[in-house]
């Protein structure tokens, strides 16, 4: 083999945890979409060419990111479609789900907040960490919920990531977070920045 080819395999490798974590989205989208499916000939044809896909990356390694690149290909327009844009996250699935949960839940609660008090509609603004609208007031309840929805996955990201959350999310059970480490829970939260605000 040639170094270049050996270097193009070499930027196409993927291991097999990536592999299986990502290929394990696809595998269970296609079984929980196994009707629409089958109602539209081209979402099968591309699941066709997303089926071929993963087979060859099982049996080829060092070909995998280019395989992967394809099933993106294939999926992005699909319903449901489980990969979204972006940088993908490193989380675990089970958290990465409860994120999505407690999200959804934070914006809800939020959005309501909003709507059903003007004078949080009067006070609350965005937090001057943001250096181009820091101090500005917030557009609607949207941008209000969306802000706190992100606050919210931050910190628990954070819980997760310093071994203080298990990933979890049952609401009736709470979320057993251990306090911060000695070092850690030196100073208030405000001087570690570890706030609501964005």
């Amino acid at each position: 083999m040639s170094e270049t080819n050996e270097t193009e395999e070499n930027e196409m490798y993927m291991d097999d945890t990536t592999w299986d974590n990502r290929i394990n989205k696809v595998k269970t989208w296609m079984n929980e979409n196994k009707d629409l499916i089958k109602s539209d000939e081209d979402i099968a044809d591309s699941v066709d060419i997303i089926k071929m896909n993963i087979k060859r990356g099982v049996k080829r390694p060092q070909m995998r990111k280019k395989y992967w690149s394809s099933i993106l290909l294939e999926g992005r327009n699909h319903p449901n479609w489980p990969i979204q844009k972006g940088k993908e996250s490193s989380l675990p699935q089970n958290v990465q789900a409860s994120l999505k949960v407690l999200g959804a839940d934070v914006l809800e609660v939020y959005t309501n907040f909003w709507n059903n008090h003007p004078l949080i509609q009067q006070i609350t603004v965005v937090s001057d960490r943001n250096k181009e609208i820091g101090g500005s007031p917030y557009d609607n309840a949207e941008t209000f919920a969306k802000g706190r929805v992100l606050a919210v996955r931050q910190r628990f990201t954070k819980y997760f990531n310093d071994g203080r959350w298990n990933g979890e999310f049952v609401l009736e059970d709470g979320f057993g977070i251990t306090a911060p480490l000695e070092e850690e829970g030196e100073g208030s939260n405000e001087a570690s920045g570890d706030t609501d605000d964005l």
